[in-house]
């Protein structure tokens, strides 16, 4: 009788051990599953400022505009927003187009691709003291 107790209580304790077992995997699972979510948002907002950068370096605000036009999301991640020019002249070279540029926080102006492409180049030093060449 006793021993019959005893192997109910191990039987309990191990099937608890087993519970706790799996409840941990599944809810590791879950968590590595919440990151990989959040890496791939990351992902593709790193990709979204890459883009932008590569496009301000090559004077590419045509390709800015509509890669903002096309996805709202990219719009929201943009540090800098591009549109063209409300009533921009016609029969232009492309790469003097007019385009409305402004720079989160603040700084609207009117620049063309030509402007872009010769001054978006360089070195610059961020807050942490590294430089970044573009």
């Amino acid at each position: 009788m006793e021993n019959e107790k005893l192997d109910k209580i191990k039987g309990e304790m191990k099937a608890k051990q087993v519970a706790a077992i799996k409840d941990g995997v599944r809810l590791t699972f879950e968590k590595l599953e919440e990151l990989e979510k959040q890496k791939d948002a990351i992902q593709n907002q790193i990709k979204i400022l890459k883009h932008d950068l590569f496009d301000l370096k090559d004077g590419r605000l045509d390709r800015i505009a509509e890669r903002q036009g096309m996805n709202g999301e990219a719009l929201g991640i943009s540090i800098v927003i591009v549109s063209k020019t409300p009533g921009a002249q016609v029969n232009v070279s492309p790469w003097y187009e007019d385009y409305c540029f402004t720079v989160s926080g603040g700084a609207v102006c009117t620049v063309n691709n030509s402007m872009m492409k010769t001054h978006a180049s360089g070195s610059f030093k961020l807050k942490d003291g590294t430089i970044r060449y573009l």
